[in-house]
């Protein structure tokens, strides 16, 4: 017997029967002959003896039935509330990651800025005393000697 037939024999898929199987703590390739795929005689009645009447489970009588369907009825809301909840956090992430995309732009943009800020300032800082007349006379020259270190303050 294979497990397509036992399948058949009870009316349901073969996925069912190995998940049956497997619940039941059972390693198909022990159950079945290796060289023909068939189950063994000792696998055959460990798989019939899973589907036999004594191993299935009461089917639920009204009032289980019923206390699931309030049961159901009463999480819906719920369900509904976390929902939107979701759909409110997954908005404000994206609002978020949207503004922390700005902000990196924005803070390359003020970086480049700044370094073009900063080189314009050495290169004039370079040329400055080539512009400042000789000698300790003038008014420019003093305050360039003293950002320098060199001249009185």
């Amino acid at each position: 017997m294979t497990i397509n037939e036992v399948a058949q024999r009870y009316g349901i898929s073969h996925q069912a029967v190995y998940k049956r199987i497997k619940s039941a703590g059972h390693k198909l390739n022990e159950l079945k002959d290796k060289t023909t795929g068939q189950l063994t005689p000792d696998g055959e009645a460990i798989v019939l003896a899973l589907f036999s009447d004594e191993n299935q489970a009461p089917p639920p009588d009204a009032t289980q039935v019923e206390k699931l369907k309030t049961e159901v009825a009463e999480l819906r809301p719920e369900v509904e509330k976390l929902r939107n909840q979701v759909a409110t956090l997954e908005e404000r992430l994206k609002t978020v990651t949207e503004e922390r995309d700005f902000l990196r732009t924005t803070l390359e943009t003020t970086n480049k800025n700044l370094e073009n800020a900063q080189q314009l300032q050495a290169m004039t800082l370079a040329k400055l005393p080539a512009l400042l007349p000789a000698g300790n006379g003038g008014r420019l020259r003093r305050a360039w000697d003293v950002l320098r270190g060199k001249g009185e303050k």
